[in-house]
């Protein structure tokens, strides 16, 4: 009797782990399809919610409703990626609103069984992240973010946060002796809110991603609150939300790099090195929590340079 008890425990447990672990792709694009359906139409009880979810935008705890606004009017860019074992999802877009202006969004959403239990927003408008900005240049999706990798050709998930994780090593220890390479092919892009940063000609010359990190260029800069919500094997896409800061008694000798921010980087990888960067930047003050858990990282006021 003890036994036959013990089985259907286990055959219970094995279903609701399949419940909340196998998901088809479309089925979890389906429900940013709801969602940004729901934005448009600016009804937020048309999002299944689980009745315990946790919203945030920008950071702030937020009610759903509260993350919408009335004048978003359509969607003109938009690539997601999911984990279909975890329900995961991350999306970038930008939303034309009715006055013609445009808006940098990132969604990220977490899905048990179907209803949704975790959103995510950051959302950032022209001025809101200083210079950073250039939405009208995303009109369509770089085939790094939409092609299928051959499952033999995949780099693992933990590959792609390892080298995800190099990105921010690279930004952590660069103008130091601790000096660590990010894994990026010679050619890659990085995008911030649309606009282009490396990956072309600049007065002249190359600007090629890792040039910044090889000479030193961000050594004052602290990336903290590390996270890697969004691992997308499939795509080879790894979603990591970070926060820009200055290392404690340090200052920045770039007004580009001064100002503390948030962010959501969106890797595009190909056999462990980085092919292109999408991100969402938007002004936070490192006073202000992001209420979601770090996965690693020196905290905002760390002096080390690395700690591994």
């Amino acid at each position: 009797m003890l036994k036959k008890r013990i089985t259907l425990l286990l055959l219970a447990m094995l279903i609701v782990v399949s419940a909340r672990s196998n998901y088809e792709r479309s089925a979890l694009t389906g429900y940013i399809d709801q969602y940004f359906k729901a934005l448009i139409a600016n009804n937020a009880s048309a999002v299944p919610l689980a009745g315990s979810a946790k919203i945030t935008l920008n950071s702030d705890i937020k009610s759903l409703a509260g993350t919408f606004w009335e004048n978003a009017e359509s969607i003109t860019y938009r690539f997601d990626i999911v984990n279909t074992r975890r329900g995961d999802t991350g999306t970038e877009a930008v939303i034309k609103n009715s006055d013609g202006s445009l808006t940098m969004f990132m969604l990220r959403l977490k899905i048990e069984g179907n209803k949704i239990t975790e959103i995510e927003a950051i959302k950032c408008n022209k001025g809101e992240a200083d210079q950073i900005w250039d939405a009208g240049n995303l009109r369509e999706v770089s085939p790094s973010y939409l092609l299928s990798i051959r499952e033999v050709e995949r780099d693992s998930y933990y590959d792609l946060i390892g080298t995800a994780e190099s990105y921010w090593r690279a930004f952590q220890t660069n103008g130091s002796s601790e000096y660590r390479p990010a894994r990026l092919l010679p050619d890659s892009k990085r995008f911030e809110n649309g606009m282009q940063t490396t990956g072309m000609i600049k007065d002249g010359e190359y600007e090629s991603t890792a040039k910044g990190f090889d000479t030193g260029f961000f050594k004052e800069r602290n990336i903290w609150d590390r996270r890697y919500p969004v691992v997308d094997e499939e795509r080879g896409v790894v979603l990591s939300i970070v926060r820009f800061g200055i290392k404690s008694g340090l200052k920045s000798r770039s007004e580009a790099t001064s100002h503390d921010r948030l962010v959501a980087e969106f890797f595009a990888i190909r056999s462990g090195l980085i092919q292109e960067i999408q991100a969402v930047i938007v002004n936070r003050p490192d006073e202000m929590s992001t209420g979601w858990v770090p996965d690693y990282g020196p905290d905002r006021t760390e002096k080390d340079t690395v700690k591994q």
